[in-house]
């Protein structure tokens, strides 16, 4: 009887010991996983940023206008001219803060859902370099408009936007690759439903 008891005993503390073995065990795996998910979700904070390429711009723009009397041009006109210096910064962005991105920590992935799209933004900064007018043919307030105008759109048209699309990818697939690096080093999965996927999947397999 009594060793009878005393099998009884040692099965109890091993079932007993099987069961505190587990609970310790899960709990240190809940432990790393929620540690995982918060040095993910740290490095998601970190992307929700402006990803922004930047090209500056300078340029002077001529404008030149003659006034004569019909048949007299070769004798007498009046000429007025004007030059600017036209400057310009020219973005190319990615709002990341837009980025619709899930991270799901109970199955280990992380889904990106959308990515905006980039945006160009040209700022301008005009100012008159040189004026030369006559007094029988000056500018008018909506001349010099008009002249302000064409010049912006006129360096507006210099810019190079494919190269600036170009280096806010470049700046935008080094942001995601990060992400992508820190998934596979914890072992998550990245499900991404974006455009990006098969540039990232090619650099991070």
């Amino acid at each position: 009887m009594n060793n009878f008891k005393k099998i009884i005993l040692v099965v109890v503390a091993f079932i007993f010991g099987v069961m505190i073995t587990y609970f310790i065990m899960d709990k240190f795996k809940s432990e790393s996983y929620t540690e995982q998910s918060h040095v993910i979700a740290y490095q998601i904070e970190r992307m929700n940023k402006m990803i922004v390429a930047e090209q500056t711009y300078s340029d002077l723009y001529n404008h030149t206008s003659k006034k004569s009397l019909p048949g007299l041009t070769d004798i007498f006109s009046a000429d007025k001219k004007v030059t600017l210096l036209v400057k310009a910064k020219a973005q190319a962005t990615y709002d990341l803060k837009k980025m619709d991105i899930e991270l799901d920590s109970v199955n280990k992935k992380i889904i990106i859902k959308s990515i905006p799209p980039v945006e160009i933004q040209v700022y301008p900064d005009v100012s008159f370099y040189d004026m030369d007018q006559s007094v029988f043919n000056k500018f008018s307030k909506d001349d010099l408009n008009g002249i302000k105008k064409r010049a912006v759109e006129h360096v507006e048209k210099t810019v190079d936007q494919t190269k600036l699309k170009h280096e806010a990818h470049q700046q935008l697939i080094q942001n995601l690759g990060d992400l992508y690096f820190l998934a596979k080093t914890y072992g998550w999965e990245i499900e991404d439903k974006t455009s990006y996927a098969n540039e990232l999947n090619k650099l991070y397999d």
